[in-house]
């Protein structure tokens, strides 16, 4: 008991440390928001500000159009949650419950693709999408996740799915359930802790994606969130010069950014926990 009251006191500091640290630039960006002009630019720059101004958050809405950086983003991210989880989880229940001939091959080589670069489909996928006339529309960012949703999603889910009692389908057959009774109002229910680790990590990927919008938009009505970020920075895409916007106001526009990932993730924190502990099978 001395020694781990001892470890205790020696963890906590150590934690206080490390929350600081990772922290900061998450209260940097936050206060540089607030600031004005004198602050912002005084030498030693200050962390807080002297005198509080919230102009910042009232200009990114005219300097740019702001909200529809967010409503492209918001659609993008509530399909692709969609897709991903469900089409995931149809991939992942046939891998786990259905025997079919070169079930182990094909799962193998669904996980290899987890090794594959992006950098090296990028181009043929692009040309893909620029032959279907997809280009500058939010269609690249949301139909793929329809098509298997991840290899990553796949292979949590078959772990779920691989251990559910076989007894529950042998009942439900029983009682006249067909296979997808068996999955839809069965399998799905029994999966909900994954199916949370899935949704959260599909929403974590899309919302913060970059490489994707720059690569298939380049109309910024079409922009979503972080591309609309990129356009605000000077000199970068949107045509913004140097005078056109304050840091203020782009730690503002970063700042409204962040704000549903760190709710997301500090709601669904002990279900991302819990539901990734069930779906590898480690046990506290």
């Amino acid at each position: 008991m001395h020694d781990s009251g001892k470890s205790a006191w020696l963890a906590y500091p150590l934690l206080l440390v490390g929350a600081v640290v990772f922290l900061f630039p998450l209260v940097w960006m936050v206060a540089r928001s607030f600031m004005g002009l004198d602050d912002l630019y005084k030498v030693p720059p200050i962390v807080f500000p002297t005198k509080w101004e919230a102009s910042a958050y009232d200009d990114i809405w005219t300097i740019r159009p702001f909200l529809s950086y967010i409503r492209n983003t918001v659609i993008v991210v509530a399909c692709s949650v969609v897709g991903a989880t469900v089409s995931s989880a149809l991939c992942a229940y046939g891998f786990a419950r259905l025997k079919f001939p070169l079930r182990g091959l094909i799962f193998g080589v669904v996980l290899a693709t987890m090794m594959l670069p992006s950098a090296v489909t990028m181009i043929p996928v692009y040309v893909l999408f620029s032959k279907l006339h997809w280009t500058n529309t939010l269609m690249p960012l949301i139909v793929p996740t329809f098509f298997g949703g991840g290899a990553f999603n796949i292979f949590l889910l078959r772990q779920f799915f691989a251990g559910l009692p076989n007894d529950l389908d042998e009942a439900a057959k029983i009682d006249g359930a067909n296979l997808w009774d068996i999955f839809w109002r069965i399998a799905m229910p029994l999966c909900k802790p994954a199916l949370t680790v899935v949704a959260i990590g599909s929403f974590m990927n899309t919302w913060n994606d970059f490489m994707g919008p720059l690569l298939y938009l380049s109309k910024e009505k079409s922009f979503t969130l972080a591309l609309g970020l990129y356009a605000l920075s000077p000199g970068e895409a949107g045509g913004a010069t140097i005078n056109s916007i304050t840091t203020a106001q782009l730690m503002a526009a970063c700042s409204l950014a962040v704000i549903p990932v760190v709710l997301v993730f500090f709601f669904a924190q002990k279900k991302l926990i819990s539901g990734t502990a069930v779906s590898t099978g480690i046990k506290g």
